[in-house]
């Protein structure tokens, strides 16, 4: 480790002395900068682009024009030019920030700057400034036309930094705006205020300009909303430098991959990010996916039912708890009781007894109120273990939520279906180029490089850090802790030092401000409250005798300005109030003091009853509890308790970094499947947002010469037709007919005629011998496939007086020619349907059938895949790797769903009509509605469940290995004898 360490700094030395020299160039430019007019350093932004030759209206089609590769090597060279006016940028960037917010970007700022355009984690200090250092890259990465999106963790910061950041790069001519939950707001100029928003506005922009004349500057907590209106989410997508929350990011292109026409989609090209707090987001959140959902149909009572069961039973005497594993396990006794009290022979039986009794016991045992979650107006909301803030939304998995609502009183609410979902790591791995900025980087740069593949730089402080960090104090219980912490706050406090004491949970927050009140000392508690209210609350906690309790991340991106004569007291005090499992959060908490050069101060406070000691410090820390025999208000001061503290940390971040590193492992699985999904749902977006042309609506010219096609050959040039390849889309055949066949059309087509395939492999052998015609198999299924009107509209174009008459003919074929004669009729068939639909309309319904068959087996394969993630486990019973079991069983389940989407889009196309608006309206409500769902309807879980015909056989494609063993294909070999 120390020589990872040792080759890191060795490493960040080098590329800091590289970029100094860049900053030297950057500096040079600054006079000239400083002479230009402010319409002069505006138009510069006009006058890079036309050197980089950017076409506005264009540009952002690169990333649908070009395959992956194409898109990539273009990009890369667009880089290069813009490395090439990096300096000139950077320099332009800096002296509209020292006009318009009196905010120099120091050089340690442009050096992160660079650093984040180079597409690296860039570790600045807290307090020095990531916001102003962002909008360099931003700026930069913006003049291509593309937008540049800057991720932050919750709404507040970013609504504020959007706006602060307007100012800005507004009067460089560039669009900003701020993507919330709920609602977008993109930034306007004080004239637009004045117009749009009249007094109100006239007194917000006089209280800021008041407020920056005496503070100096443009501060950020100057900011109120009122240089931001509301927008569409398309137009604050559209914007040149984009903000928003990890969240809102992630759902968007989730949604956007939902819609049912290209312009419902919002987000566009995923071209650069900028990632604040790139820790917290990038490996905290990284375990947790990203999930649209939609209710479920199952039953609650049960949840409630188990709750009760579980409440019955004893710790110890039923059930034993393993926090280290987070697992709950039944004894004998516990089995026997449970079998006793559900009047079951064997539990182990019903999976969805199981199920319910392992996630009752878990919401009793191992998730806590005011810990893991809390109760707000009659629902359960989860809190955030880094930050103590509620997460409206967001839900456990697999039943957990329910059972945690049945065990506090409150509704439960139905389980959901999973409709989309994509973990963190995987939707930042979408952008092309991505950089992050955090106060707390080199402790995971490994994890950074391995799974972003980003290497991290540690940019230097302007001024020297002189916080003083202390010793830890331990102590033997928790009481006598949080008695030494009072005490200390108490003294820090009598001396006018503002003191800020961090929590690692809402519930240790409550019992220190309890206490505090019990002594008369004032203070502010800050947990799961408004991220605005948050905020300004911490910015003021480096006032004269100050004192506020806060979970450990709270009010994260907030600078705390000392108030006058802190520095001469000591300035803020750190008061950690247990040690974090992360060294990084620790760190984080320290870094809020000392910002800029300030003095401060910083000491944790330990017992031997904290979750960490109790669970991860060892049989040391036991030794030294038995044998040192102090009373809980003594300290405990003894070397071994650093080194072993740090070693308990070091061992939880290797175990949840091995779990984060495994869940990108297993979620690439899925992350292929869903780009082949997404990849194919855009092509049919983009196939059926082409207008058609040669319509010509003449069913005899097209009946006459479908009569004389080699419906061998069609098959033929079919197989190798493709959706998402273009340049399969030429079918010679096809573009014989006197209308034009779309892409969706022929896909449809190649569809049929495969089932075709199947169904005449797999019944025509034999079936000629009922003598009853109606009742043979192929005939059923046929017409099964086909509306009786199409299927004897079909047969009389094969001059046959009816169906009947066309089966009887085919008794004296062989089996080849019963085949050709099959599969032409099914073609005719198709050419009658779509004329009976109308040539015009065709598309749109190709569309609807794809997408909506797309929607619903995929939800049903993430419900799968989920069931297959959850016992894949038990494979390491066989000697078998869950991985490499979970990637075999996966592709299968893959394969199995896009064969059952290929047969549900055959199974309906032929039952879809077109209903004119007079017979709707005189059909019965019931028929509408099924009408209506049938073809346009296309949200996923409204479609009914579909029965599907399993196959007794494996079919064998006309492209695989003949199964005579002769090495030809099926189709050269012995299908025209079989098929």
């Amino acid at each position: 480790m120390i020589k990872i360490l040792e080759s890191l700094f060795d490493s960040n030395e080098k590329q800091l002395n590289k970029v100094q020299v860049l900053v030297n160039k950057i500096n040079t430019l600054e006079e000239e900068m400083s002479k230009l007019s402010d319409i002069e350093l505006r138009d510069k932004t006009l006058y890079f682009r036309k050197k980089l030759r950017i076409d506005l209206e264009t540009v952002r089609d690169d990333f649908y024009k070009y395959n992956k590769v194409e898109l990539k090597k273009k990009l890369d060279q667009e880089k290069e030019l813009l490395r090439e006016i990096l300096p000139e940028a950077f320099a332009v960037v800096r002296e509209a920030s020292k006009r318009i917010a009196n905010h120099r970007h120091f050089d340690v700022q442009v050096m992160a700057g660079y650093v984040l355009f180079d597409n690296k984690v860039a570790e600045l200090f807290t307090g020095e400034g990531k916001t102003l250092a962002a909008n360099l890259p931003l700026y930069l990465y913006a003049l291509t036309g593309r937008s540049a999106h800057l991720v932050t963790v919750n709404d507040y910061l970013a609504k504020r930094d959007a706006e602060w950041t307007g100012h800005i790069l507004n009067s460089l001519g560039m669009t900003v705006s701020a993507i919330n939950s709920g609602t977008q707001y993109k930034y306007i100029t004080d004239e637009e205020a004045l117009k749009r928003k009249g007094d109100e506005a006239k007194e917000l922009i006089a209280e800021r300009e008041k407020k920056a004349k005496e503070a100096g500057r443009l501060k950020y907590d100057h900011m109120s909303g009122v240089n931001l209106v509301e927008c569409s989410k398309k137009e604050a997508y559209d914007c040149d430098v984009v903000y928003g929350t990890n969240n809102e990011f992630g759902f968007d292109y989730l949604r956007d991959n939902m819609v049912s026409n290209l312009d419902e989609r919002v987000q566009g090209p995923r071209y650069f990010a900028i990632v604040d707090e790139a820790d917290s987001i990038l490996i905290d959140e990284a375990r947790t996916p990203l999930i649209i959902s939609t209710s479920a149909q199952a039953s609650n009572e049960m949840y409630k039912q188990f709750s009760n069961l579980v409440n019955s039973l004893k710790i110890e005497t039923h059930y034993s708890v393993d926090e280290k594993s987070n697992s709950v396990s039944l004894t004998d006794v516990g089995i026997d009781a449970v079998e006793k009290a559900l009047k079951v022979k064997n539990i182990y039986e019903d999976p969805q007894l199981t199920y319910h009794l392992d996630n009752a016991l878990k919401a009793k045992e191992l998730y806590k109120l005011d810990d893991e979650y809390m109760v707000r107006d009659g629902e359960v909301l989860i809190v955030d273990e880094f930050t103590g803030r509620a997460l409206p939304g967001r839900r456990y998995s697999e039943g957990l939520h329910q059972a945690i609502e049945a065990k506090e009183g409150v509704e439960v609410k139905r389980e959901s279906r999973t409709m989309a979902t994509i973990t963190l790591q995987n939707y930042f791995r979408l952008y092309s180029y991505l950089s992050g900025m955090t106060g707390t980087a080199l402790t995971e740069a490994e994890e950074f490089a391995s799974i972003y593949h980003l290497d991290t730089i540690v940019v230097p402080t302007n001024r020297k850090v002189v916080r003083k960090d202390y010793n830890d104090v331990v102590y033997r219980t928790q009481i006598g802790k949080f008695r030494a912490i009072v005490e200390d706050i108490r003294e820090h406090n009598e001396k006018g030092q503002p003191v800020l004491v961090g929590t690692t949970s809402v519930e240790k927050s409550e019992v220190l401000s309890t206490m505090l009140s019990k002594e008369g000392i004032a203070h502010e508690v800050l947990n799961a409250k408004h991220h605005e209210r948050e905020a300004k609350i911490v910015a003021q906690a480096g006032q004269k005798g100050s004192v506020t309790i806060a979970t450990n991340m709270a009010g994260r991106g907030t600078d705390i300005a000392l108030g006058e004569g802190v520095k001469e007291v000591g300035g803020l005090y750190i008061i950690g109030s247990e040690r974090h499992e992360s060294r990084r959060i620790d760190n984080q908490l320290r870094g809020r003091s000392g910002r800029q050069g300030d003095p401060g101060e910083s000491r944790f406070f330990v017992s031997f009853e904290d979750e960490l000691m109790r669970l991860f410090g060892g049989d040391k820390m036991q030794m030294i509890m038995t044998q040192v025999g102090l009373d809980d208000d003594t300290p405990i001061s003894m070397g071994i308790l650093g080194k072993t503290i740090e070693n308990a940390q070091k061992r939880i971040e290797s175990h949840n970094y091995d779990i984060r590193k495994r869940l990108v492992e297993y979620d690439d699985v899925l992350n292929q499947q869903r780009n082949i999904i997404y990849d194919l749902r855009t092509k049919i977006l983009e196939i059926s947002n082409t207008p058609r042309d040669d319509l010509k609506d003449d069913l005899i010219k097209d009946i006459k010469y479908t009569l004389s096609l080699d419906v061998e050959q069609l098959q033929d040039e079919l197989d190798g037709f493709g959706i998402t390849r273009k340049e399969s889309w030429d079918i010679p055949l096809l573009d014989k007919l006197n209308f034009k066949l779309n892409p969706l059309d022929i896909s449809i087509l190649k569809k049929i005629l495969e089932h075709t395939d199947y169904l005449v492999q797999s019944q025509l052998e034999g079936d000629m011998e009922i003598d009853n015609i109606e009742e043979r198999n192929l005939y059923i299924q046929l017409k099964n496939l086909i509306t009786e009107e199409t299927f004897e509209n079909a047969v009389k174009r094969l001059k046959f007086k009816n169906s009947i008459e066309f089966f009887r003919s085919l008794e004296d074929l062989k089996t080849v020619e019963r085949t050709k004669e099959l599969k032409r009729l099914v073609l005719i068939s198709y050419i009658e349907h779509i004329y009976m639909i109308g040539v015009g309309p065709m598309s749109e319904l190709s569309k609807v059938l794809i997408l909506q068959s797309i929607d619903r087996f995929w939800m049903e394969h993430l419900d799968n895949m989920q069931d297959l993630r959850e016992g894949i486990s038990l494979r390491n019973l066989a000697q078998r790797d869950p991985l490499v079991e979970y990637k075999n069983e996966g592709f299968r389940l893959f394969d199995t769903m896009l064969k059952t989407i290929d047969e549900n889009v055959v199974n309906r196309f032929f039952k879809v009509r077109v209903v004119r608006r007079e017979e709707a309206l005189r059909a019965p409500i019931k028929t509408e509605k099924e009408e209506v769902k049938s073809i346009s309807d296309n949200r996923p879980g409204k479609i009914a469940k579909q029965q599907t015909i399993k196959r007794d056989q494996k079919k064998i494609g006309r492209n695989d290995p003949c199964p005579c063993g002769s090495g030809k294909k099926y189709k050269k070999c012995h299908y025209p004898e079989f098929g």
